[in-house]
This record gives C-alpha cells, structure tokens and sequence, in this order.
C-alpha cells in the first residue's frame, strides 16, 4: 500500500504541481512485480490501478499533451504484470515440487532403519534422518549446521576420518568397501556402526559434499567377541584333553607291546585286540584336531612337493604292501595333504584282506594332476559309494573306524580345489576292491574351491 500511495503521489506531483506532462513511471514497476511475486496474478489488478491513474491524472490536469505513450504505458504495464505473475507462477510450483520431492526423500530416510546423514563439503551436517538423531540422543535442531566429526565421532578417530572424508571430496569417490566407524552418543556411550559413504555431487558436477548410511552393529560385535573369546576358551580346554590323552594313549601303547612281547597264545592275542584299542584311540584323536585345523583356519595352498608327500605316507605303513613308482610334480596344497594319504592307504591297510595290495599311481592331465589309490581288498559295494564319504559311514567290511577319515579327506581335496570320487578296482566287480581316485590342481592353475559334495562313482554291472 505504501509503494501505490507514492505511486498517486508522484502522478499529482509531476501533473498538478510540476505541470509536466510526463510522469516518472519506472518507480510504478517496483509494486508491479513484487506483487507478481507474492500474489502472482493480482498484480494485474495493481498494473490497471496505476495505468488508469496515468491516464486519468493526465486527462484531469493535461488534457491537452494527452499521447498515445500514456496509453501504451499503462498497457506496457499490464504486460509486465502478467508476465511476472506467470514466471512467479511457475517458480512456486516448482518450489513446491522440490519441497515435495524432499519431505518424500525425508520420510524415506525416517523410515529407514540406519541413519542417513548428508555431511557438506565443510564437514557440517546438512541433514539427518529421524533415526540418526534417535540413535545419536540428539534432536535435528541441535545437529544441523554442527560440525559432524567434532560433535559424533569420538575425538581418537577424528582425524583419521576427516582425512578420509576430504580426500573423498578431493577426489569424488567415496570409500568402496563398508566400514567400521565408531560414533559417541549425547550421553557418551560409544557404538559401532556399519558405514558406507556415496559422494554428493552439485549441478556442476563437483563434489559438495558426501551422504552417509550406517547400521548398529554393536550388539553383533559384542556378541562375535564372546563368541570368539568363548571358543578360544574351547580351543584352549581341548587342546589340554588332546594332550592328556595322547599321553595316555602312548603309555598304554607302550606296555601293550611290553605285553605283546612277553605272552603268548589267546593272551597275547587279547594284548592285540587291545593295542588295536589303543590305536583307534590316537586314531580319533588325530582325525578330531585335523577337524580342528579345517574349520578354524582359511585356505592358503603353496606348491608341495607330491612325490615327497607320497613317500612320506608310504614311510608310516612299512608292513603294507605298497607299490609306486614316483614321479617329481607339484600340486597346489597345504601341510594337510599328508592326512589325505594317511587316511587313504591306512583304510586299504585296515580293511583289507592279509596280503592287501596296494597301488598309487599319479597322472598329469588338463592342468591337474590326478592320483588313484587302489587296492586289492574287499572293495566298496555300489549301495554304499554314495554315502561312503560323509560323516561316521564305514563300509560292510569288519574292521575298526569311526567313519571320520574319508570325511576329512573328502573336506581336504575340496579345500585344495579338487575332487575326489570312489571306483571299482576292476570295473563292474566291486568285489575285487577299491580304487580312489582324486584331482589336485597344478601351481600354474587358478586356485578354485570346489563345493564338498558327496562324489559317486558307481561303474554299472555288465
């Protein structure tokens, strides 16, 4: 209202008192476009009041320099509202759809279950979702415009993560890989968070700052601590027990012999039966602490010296009957493959007939060597080569064996990335015995675990 009163009052002033015949009109534009501005199309109105009063006050006080200019002006005056009024109009409705767009991308964010944090290029918070305020203690008020790493991250990381942070933005690209990024609460309780970052970029393209995601994971970390700190706990208990029995096993042993040695007859035939006893014993023991080593530690092969390995196994089982003829090649293993060939010559040994035979043969092929341990006993019938290398499954031979070894054998060859299956010696005639067959891949093939599924291998009858 003030600016149309100057607006009369500069008319009056330059017709009645100055006499002129033109007005300043420039100053009428003023209320012309801020009140296309505010109230868009209601400065048309505003545009006819002041180019009726030119008019007017023209033909009241100088009727007779009366132009066509004062009548274009007015009209120039009701364009330059609608035009206004229509660029007002169009900026609001866009104002409005950005403002829609934001309070959707705000109640997206507070209904997510980890915090979202948009932090500038100056380290502030820009904006926080209503569960990152929840889990920091603070309302969004207290955090918008602070400073992210003073106010959040406790003061022993803050530097590492600002470095981190600013060569983000330096660069634009965020830290690949999720993290774990500790955050101090309002009331001073530390927690750990899963985080992961994604450069904000303006509409130039440069880095202006950087949007956060981060999930509690405290709990699960405590947890995994107790966890792992209760299985050391377990490790520790079973290695004393593995101890303690072996040494009871080696004493028993040895009087056992002593035994051997001294009786004769059904006496020193029950000696036997008990020094068997005794080697089941130290037998489960070994085959529980090779589980031990497979579960609790990761796969890292080297190339082993097979030959050496083969060699090595044979060495231990000096009463079979073993024939081999060595080869130099490497294969891609660990420390454990000697417990491949313990297991599988000490089952040919154990389950076969008096006079067993025993052949290993090693063959190189495709980029893998393949090995088969064959022999001459009662063999695997076809009902049971399925089932023959999972857990506490023997075969229908008598004999002693808790049905672990072939399991663990089964898990090596898989962690070396190769596998093993079950044949007949002579096919089509289980009977005649058995022959495992397994693949170890060569130094200069990828390594490439294999998944440790039940191989069969069950050659049909003729």
């Amino acid at each position: 209202m003030t600016l149309l009163a100057i607006s009369v009052f500069l008319t009056y002033y330059f017709h009645a008192v100055l006499m002129l015949g033109t007005v300043f009109s420039h100053f009428f534009y003023v209320p012309i476009i801020l009140t296309a501005l505010w109230w868009e199309k209601r400065s048309v109105l505003v545009a006819l009041f002041l180019g009726g009063l030119v008019v007017v006050s023209s033909l009241l006080y100088r009727p007779d320099i009366l132009t066509l200019n004062d009548y274009g002006r007015a009209l120039m005056f009701v364009l330059i509202a609608l035009v206004v009024a229509s660029l007002s109009g169009q900026l609001k409705r866009r104002e409005r759809e950005v403002e829609k767009e934001r309070d959707l991308v705000r109640h997206y964010l507070d209904v997510a279950g980890g915090l979202f944090v948009v932090i500038n290029a100056d380290h502030t918070i820009r904006l926080i979702n209503r569960r990152g305020c929840e889990l920091l203690g603070y309302c969004e008020e207290e955090l918008l415009g602070k400073d992210w790493f003073a106010t959040v991250v406790p003061e022993a990381y803050q530097k590492a993560r600002r470095e981190i942070f600013d060569a983000a933005i330096a660069s634009g690209t965020a830290y690949p890989d999720p993290r774990e990024s500790p955050v101090v609460t309002r009331s001073g309780e530390e927690l750990i968070l899963a985080w992961q970052d994604t450069v904000l970029t303006g509409n130039d393209g440069r880095p202006v700052g950087i949007i956060g995601s981060g999930s509690d994971i405290t709990g699960r970390i405590r947890v995994e601590g107790e966890l792992r700190a209760a299985h050391e706990e377990a490790n520790l208990y079973l290695d004393i027990m593995v101890h303690d029995i072996n040494n009871a096993n080696a004493v028993a042993l040895g009087y056992t012999d002593l035994l051997t040695d001294m009786l004769e007859g059904k006496e020193r035939e029950m000696t036997l039966k008990l020094r068997g006893g005794v080697n089941r014993s130290i037998e489960i023991i070994q085959n529980v602490s090779t589980l031990r080593r497979l579960r609790s530690s990761e796969t890292v092969t080297r190339p082993v010296d097979l030959d050496a390995v083969i060699r090595a196994g044979i060495a231990h089982h000096p009463d079979a009957g073993i024939i081999y003829e060595g080869r130099p090649v490497e294969v891609m293993a660990d420390d454990l493959l000697a417990e491949v060939f313990a297991n599988l010559i000490g089952n040919a040994e154990k389950f076969g007939n008096p006079g067993v035979e025993v052949v290993i043969r090693v063959e190189e092929s495709d980029g893998a060597v393949e090995v088969s341990v064959e022999d001459t006993g009662p063999g695997v019938p076809d009902t049971v080569k399925p089932l023959l290398f999972t857990r506490f499954v023997r075969g229908t031979n008598r004999g002693s064996g808790k049905g672990l070894g072939l399991y663990i054998t089964r898990m090596l060859i898989s962690r070396y990335g190769g596998r093993i299956r079950v044949e007949d010696r002579v096919p089509g005639h289980p009977e005649e015995g058995a022959a495992f067959r397994f693949t170890l891949p060569r130094p200069d093939r990828p390594w490439e675990p294999q998944p440790a599924v039940n191989p069969v291998a069950v050659t049909p009858r003729p």
